[in-house]
């Protein structure tokens, strides 16, 4: 726990002195900015509290939360610091009261016209059995079936661009990401990744990217021991990018991901994956866009026969008077050696549909509907997850909003009692208020 303590300490002083060093840029001087102070109290209903297939047990559970963000606001520059806390009270199941922590921060500031740096941070002290930590609109979650785990995930990325020219140039990357288990069963986990990323813009119809990555994992020894789950990944990707106009482009692209794993023994090989592609990108209107690509993917691996598959991807959005939403959908390669399960390689399509309506201008409805299938290469099994959201806001005063929400989670898998389907459904008060209002 001192290690661990000691590393955050690190890491969020690490991205705190970007951050400062933001705010006290002269861009920021003259910038607009917020201290929202939160606080709801939320009344929540969960059928399926272990995620398990048979007898599920459910409960009513009370949740007070109060919360902070704090935002400053330039042409050039941004902080947004968010923090929320929360304290759950089972009515039966008192046993898993628990309290967890959440906080993000974003901050980037062009510091000169040649010269930019950014830092996001996302910290999540948690025992919900889902995890997701928003790192994409459509995310696999991370499930930790069975008796509740207290976990720490911390995820703070840095981040320099250096300008060379118009729509021209180089970006540095760094990501450390923390994941440490109160489970014995559940392997805590470091990981640290490197990467750049070169755009060129030699003129306006033609352009290139350049991308490589290298990502080291570690990963901590559990009860009952298992072979080693350590594993380095190189990632490297170049595209040429023909712009027909400002609004209509076209691209082709060749992807290389080599993988080698330390965990052979456990049926785990190395493997190679190369990913031809080509797609097309229009904007269709001012705020609506639409990009569509296909290619071609092959695995290769030791002492396995190769892997074949189609890569195809869709994503629609865009807005339209009170309405705006997104439609996703993508098939092909991925794999699984980082969440809570790590089930390794697989073939996937997933396609997701999210929708916001304003129906009133105090009154409006968010939707979110995520379907997923995962056919693992080197296991003998079969995943298919359904997620969904639907979420009512009303807010009858600038201090006072409510909320209700339902949620739906299933996986229906070929693995023996490794199905679950879980609903909830909460009902949320939220007062809030801008403290900067008081001074101005």
């Amino acid at each position: 726990m001192f290690k661990l303590m000691k590393k955050l300490l690190w890491i969020h002083t690490l991205s705190f002195i970007i951050a400062l060093s933001i705010i006290l840029s002269p861009q920021m001087v003259h910038a607009r900015w917020s201290l929202i102070s939160r606080f709801f109290m939320e009344q929540l209903y969960d059928d399926n509290l272990f995620l398990t297939e048979k007898d599920e047990q459910d409960d009513f559970a009370t949740v007070v939360s109060p919360g902070i963000d704090l935002k400053y606001e330039s042409p050039k520059a941004l902080v947004d610091l968010g923090y929320q806390f929360r304290r759950f009270f089972y009515y039966d199941f008192t046993d898993l009261d628990y309290f967890d922590h959440r906080g993000v921060l974003e901050a980037r500031a062009d510091l000169t016209p040649w010269f930019s740096l950014g830092v996001n941070q996302n910290l999540i002290v948690s025992e919900d059995p889902i995890e997701l930590t928003g790192a994409a609109q459509f995310e696999r979650p991370s499930i930790r079936a069975g008796e509740r785990n207290r976990y720490t995930r911390n995820i703070v990325e840095p981040q320099a661009i250096f300008r060379f020219g118009e729509k021209s140039s180089i970006s540095l990357g760094y990501r450390n990401q923390i994941l440490r288990n109160s489970a014995e069963d559940v392997a805590d986990q470091d990981e640290n990744v490197g990467n750049i990323l070169i755009n060129y813009r030699a003129n306006i119809h033609n352009g290139l990217e350049i991308f490589y990555e290298h990502m080291d994992q570690d990963f901590g020894s559990v009860t009952p021991p298992v072979p080693p789950r350590d594993f380095k990944a190189d990632v490297t990707r170049g595209s040429y990018t023909y712009f027909f106009d400002p609004i209509t482009s076209i691209f082709v692209e060749y992807g290389f991901v080599q993988k080698d794993l330390n965990r052979e023994t456990a049926g785990f090989p190395d493997y190679k994956v190369h990913s031809p592609k080509f797609g097309f990108s229009r904007d269709i209107h001012e705020n609506l866009s639409w990009t569509v690509s296909m290619g071609y993917l092959l695995r290769t691996a030791n002492e396995r026969s190769n892997k074949e598959a189609f890569y195809g991807l869709l994503n629609f959005s865009g807005e339209y008077k009170n309405l705006s939403a997104t439609v996703y959908g993508e098939t092909g390669f991925q794999d699984d050696y980082s969440s809570a399960e790590s089930f390794g390689f697989y073939e996937f399509w997933q396609t997701g549909l999210d929708v916001g309506y304003q129906l009133h201008e105090r009154l409006n409805l968010e939707g979110f509907f995520y379907i997923e299938k995962d056919k693992f290469t080197d296991i003998n099994r079969e995943d298919k997850y359904y997620n969904a959201r639907v979420r009512l806001n009303y807010q009858p005063l600038e201090w006072l909003l409510l909320s209700f929400n339902y949620e739906f989670n299933e996986r229906d898998s070929s693995a023996s009692l490794e199905s679950f389907t879980r609903n909830t459904y909460f009902f949320r008060i939220t007062l809030q208020h801008d403290i900067v209002e008081w001074f101005q």
